[in-house]
């Protein structure tokens, strides 16, 4: 576990990590956004750690639940195409065994016409 520095609102914090650097840090410059935006008037404030993990904790959670609906979004799309590409092989081949089913019939029917000529 290495111990990172992250600024959080113009004030330093340590943690114990094993996270990737930049990733701690992507959430926690998402997490500053995200409380800025609700304008703190005080840039200065001081925020406690445990109230600061518990933060990057929910960030981090959040970005997880991201990340898995991408690629499970990605995958049903990958499904979704395969799926496609199934039925319109499946589409073709009937079509195709329709028309041969179709030949097939005219000449049984041409062979069975020139029989029942043959036997007259």
């Amino acid at each position: 576990m290495k111990r990172l520095k992250i600024k959080f609102l113009d004030a330093d914090y340590y943690i114990k990590t094993d996270a990737d650097e930049d990733y701690v840090r992507k959430i926690a410059l998402y997490l500053e956004q995200k409380v800025k935006e609700i304008s703190i008037q005080d840039n200065n404030a001081v925020v406690p750690n445990t109230l600061l993990l518990a933060m990057l904790k929910i960030t981090d959670d959040y970005f997880k639940l991201l990340k898995d609906f991408e690629e499970f979004k990605d995958g049903a799309e990958e499904r979704s195409k395969r799926l496609v590409q199934i039925l319109e092989s499946s589409l073709n081949e009937q079509e195709t065994f329709g028309f041969s089913e179709g030949i097939l019939r005219e000449e049984l029917g041409r062979e069975e016409l020139e029989d029942s000529y043959k036997y007259r």
